[in-house]
C-alpha cells in the first residue's frame, strides 16, 4: 500500500465526504434555528425568501450527494477514483462556499456577524483536501466576497440591510469595510495554514507510523524463521547427544548378547536336525530360530549403529555411488513395480566421504521409499549443488503414503518404526553417518502425499 503523505487515502476522503453530507443536514438545521430566533424573537427584518432559497438549493445539492453515495457508489465501487473523489470533494466545498456567501451577502454582507463562519468551513476544507485545492478555495471564497462587498458600496447590487440589528450606514463606512476585509482575509489564510499543516503533521506521522508497522512485521517473520532454526538445531543437537550416548549403550549390549544368541541358534539347529521326525518339536524349533534370527538383525543394527562414529573418508564422486546403489537395488524382486527416475549430471565436484557409509545411507533411504509405495509407483532420484555451490544435495522423493506431523518429529529416534518386523534403527544410523560427515539429513513429508529425503554433504 502506498502512502502519500500530502492526500488521505481513498477510503479516508470518501468517508469524509459522506460525514460531510450528514454535517450539511445538521447546518441547514442551524440556520432554520437561526432564522426563526432572528426573525420571531428579535424581530429582525431580513430578506426571508432569498435566504429560504438559498437553503432549499443547498437541501438540493445536498440530497444529490446522500443518493449519489447511497446508492451509485456501492454499485460502481471499483471505478471509484482518487481523482473522482477529489473533484466531488472539490465540488462539494465550492458550492457550500456559494451558499456561504450568498447568506451572508442577502442577510447584512459585512453588517453580519456570521461572516466569520468562513473560517470553520475552510478549516473542514483543508480536512478533505490537499493543500493546493484548499488555497484555491480560500482565494474564491475572499474574491467572491470582496467582490460583493465592493459591487454593494458602489451601488452596482443592492444591499441587504438587516433592519433593527446594526447601524444603517455601516456598510458604506470605509475604515469598517477596511478593518472587517483585513481581518477576515487574515483570519481565513491563517486558518488554512494551520490546519493545513496539522493535516500534513497528522499525515507524515501515519506514514512513519504505516512504515515503522512494516518493518516490525518484518522483523518479526525475521525473529520467528531465526526461532525455527534455532529450535531446529537444538532439536539436532539433542538428537546428536541421544545418537552417541546411545551408540555406546548399544555396543556393550550388542556384544554382550551376540555370544549368547550364536549359542542359541547352533543348539536350535542340532535339536531340530536331531528330532526330524517330530512335528511339534520342528514347529516350535523354527519359532526359537526365527526370532533368534530377528534378534541377530536387532543386534547387527546396533553393531552398525556403534561403529558409525568412525567413518574411513577418502575423496570420492558421490554420483558414481549414487548409481552403484541404484543398480544393486532396481532388479530386486521387490522393486519390480517400482520405476526409479534419476536426475543428475554425469559427474559433481569429488568430496571426502566414507563410500560404504554413504552408500549404506543411499540404500536405506531408497528401500524406505520403495515400502512405503505398497502399490508401486515412480520413486525420483536426484542430485545437484546447492544454490551457494557449497554442498551436493541428494534427493529421495516418493508418491507414497507418507509420514503424519507426530511420527515425522520421532522418526530419526533410535528404535522408533511404524513398519511390522521393523529396527527403527535404519534412519537413526544413516542421521547419525550424515552428521559424521559434516552434513544434514532432512525430510518433508504429509500423509497421503508422499515424502522426501534430502541429504546434504558439504563439498570442503
Amino acid at each position: 500500500m502506498k502512502i502519500n503523505v500530502f492526500s488521505p487515502t481513498e477510503e479516508e476522503l470518501l468517508a469524509r465526504l459522506q460525514w460531510l453530507v450528514k454535517l450539511r443536514w445538521l447546518f441547514l438545521l442551524g440556520l432554520g434555528a437561526v432564522l426563526f430566533f432572528a426573525t420571531k424573537v428579535f424581530a429582525l427584518e431580513m430578506n426571508l425568501i432569498l435566504l429560504l432559497v438559498i437553503a432549499g438549493a443547498v437541501s438540493f445539492y445536498n440530497l444529490g450527494f446522500y443518493l449519489l453515495h447511497l446508492y451509485i457508489r456501492p454499485k460502481n465501487v471499483k471505478k471509484t477514483t482518487y481523482r473522482g473523489l477529489r473533484i466531488e470533494a472539490n465540488l462539494q466545498i465550492g458550492l457550500d462556499l456559494l451558499a456561504l456567501i450568498l447568506l451572508i451577502h442577502f442577510s447584512g454582507g459585512i453588517e453580519n456577524p456570521f461572516i466569520f463562519f468562513f473560517v470553520f468551513h475552510m478549516i473542514l476544507g483543508s480536512i478533505l483536501l490537499t493543500g493546493r485545492d484548499i488555497w484555491f478555495q480560500a482565494v474564491f471564497a475572499v474574491s467572491i466576497l470582496f467582490s460583493l462587498l465592493a459591487l454593494s458600496y458602489f451601488k452596482i447590487i443592492n444591499h441587504y440591510h438587516i433592519q433593527g440589528f446594526a447601524i444603517e450606514h455601516l456598510w458604506t463606512n470605509v475604515p469598517y469595510i477596511l478593518a472587517g476585509v483585513v481581518s477576515f482575509s487574515a483570519t481565513i489564510f491563517m486558518a488554512v495554514y494551520m490546519t493545513n499543516s496539522i493535516s500534513r503533521s497528522l499525515r507524515n506521522r501515519s506514514k512513519e507510523l504505516f512504515v515503522t508497522k512494516n518493518r516490525l512485521e518484518e522483523k518479526s517473520q525475521e525473529l520467528e524463521k531465526v526461532n525455527r532454526e534455532l529450535i531446529r538445531q537444538q532439536n539436532l543437537l539433542v538428537q546428536s547427544e541421544k545418537l552417541v550416548s546411545l551408540g555406546k549403550l548399544s555396543a556393550g549390549i550388542a556384544h554382550e548378547l551376540n555370544n549368547p544368541l550364536t549359542g542359541v541358534l547352533s543348539f536350535s539347529h542340532f535339536i531340530k536336525d536331531a528330532c526330524s521326525a517330530n512335528a511339534q518339536v520342528q514347529h516350535d524349533v523354527d519359532t526359537v530360530i526365527r526370532e533368534a534370527e530377528r534378534c541377530k538383525k536387532i543386534i547387527k543394527g546396533l553393531l552398525d549403529f556403534a561403529r558409525q562414529s568412525q567413518p574411513e573418508k577418502k575423496r570420492d564422486d558421490v554420483v558414481q555411488v549414487l548409481n552403484k546403489t541404484i543398480v544393486l537395488l532396481e532388479n530386486h524382486k521387490d522393486f519390480k513395480n517400482i520405476h526409479i527416475a534419476k536426475e543428475f549430471p554425469e559427474k559433481l565436484p569429488p568430496i571426502m566421504f566414507d563410500v560404504d557409509q554413504i552408500q549404506q545411507v543411499f540404500m536405506n533411504l531408497i528401500v524406505n521409499a520403495q515400502e512405503a509405495m505398497p502399490k508401486g509407483g515412480t520413486l525420483h532420484i536426484s542430485a545437484a549443488l546447492n544454490q551457494n555451490g557449497d554442498q551436493i544435495e541428494v534427493k529421495f522423493c516418493d508418491p507414497g503414503i507418507g509420514i503424519g506431523e507426530k511420527n515425522l518429529k520421532e522418526i530419526f529416534d533410535p528404535f522408533f518404526t511404524t513398519k511390522e518386523g521393523g529396527t527403527g534403527l535404519g534412519l537413526s544410523i544413516s542421521l547419525g553417518i550424515i552428521e559424521n560427515h559434516g552434513g544434514k539429513l532432512e525430510v518433508i513429508s504429509s500423509p497421503h502425499e508422499g515424502s522426501t529425503f534430502v541429504v546434504k554433504l558439504p563439498i570442503s
